[in-house]
């Protein structure tokens, strides 16, 4: 697959990696480390000439961009967890319970 038709289910899914990444450091250190291969363990698959990265900064934003060589950089924002979200409200997304996530969790390109 090359872009994601569909970016609103797109969103969906990183918001909920993002989400899982607050819940388990394990899971956090491995999307910092190999941000594309989470995304293709989570059905995300992108095409070779895009590259994943992940920024921490708090008010990091997604951002897709030209990268070098032809390549697209796609930067998804992974900032600390909200104070304002219980683990049980992110849980509840993450797993599914709930439709709607936390708005502190949307992230949107």
């Amino acid at each position: 697959m090359a872009f994601p038709q569909d970016w609103k289910t797109w969103e969906t899914e990183v918001s909920k990696l993002v989400a899982r990444a607050w819940l388990d450091s394990d899971f956090c250190d491995s999307f910092v480390a190999d941000p594309a291969g989470t995304l293709q363990e989570a059905g995300l698959v992108l095409e070779d000439f895009v590259e994943v990265q992940i920024n921490q900064n708090p008010d990091a934003v997604p951002v897709l961009r030209a990268g070098e060589g032809g390549t697209v950089v796609f930067e998804i924002p992974l900032p600390p967890k909200p104070s304002t979200l219980t683990d049980e409200e992110i849980s509840d997304w993450v797993e599914g319970r709930v439709n709607v996530a936390p708005a502190s969790v949307v992230v949107t390109t």
